[in-house]
Order: structure tokens, then C-alpha cells, then sequence
């Protein structure tokens, strides 16, 4: 599954699942741009992620990782 720009996004983070959306992906789904509406391990309503496959990454700002999924 590739995330594309405005796609909706449950974001999993240090035991928290908050909502999002995709604010800007690349054209091959890797780098993403994450937008919600939490404080997520020093990230404030933002958070640059580098997707390691379909559904984990880390940021690219602390190495944070996440579990970043299509929201239903």
C-alpha cells in the first residue's frame, strides 16, 4: 500500500494511536509528511517520516518510530 497526499492515517506512536493525514508523499509512497493533531515524542501536529515498508517508519528528524496505517 502506497500513502498518497490527503490520504487519512492512524499514526502509532510510543504506545499512542492518534488520527491524521498525509499532508505530502513522494511519488513512491517513502518520504511522507504526516499532519495531526497531537504532541507525538516532541513532534507537534507534524512529523516527517521515512517508511521502511507498508506500514513502519521512522522520522527524519529523531528516528521516532511509528506505525503508520489507512485509516478505515
Amino acid at each position: 500500500m502506497i500513502l498518497k497526499k490527503d490520504d487519512k492515517v492512524t499514526i502509532e506512536c510510543d504506545g499512542r494511536t492518534v488520527t491524521g493525514e498525509v499532508l505530502f508523499a513522494s511519488p513512491n509512497g517513502l518520504s511522507l509528511m504526516l499532519q495531526f493533531e497531537a504532541l507525538l515524542h516532541g513532534h507537534a501536529g507534524r512529523m516527517p517520516v521515512t517508511m521502511r515498508n507498508a506500514t513502519e517508519g521512522f522520522s527524519i528528524i529523531d528516528g521516532t518510530e511509528v506505525v503508520v496505517r489507512k485509516a478505515s
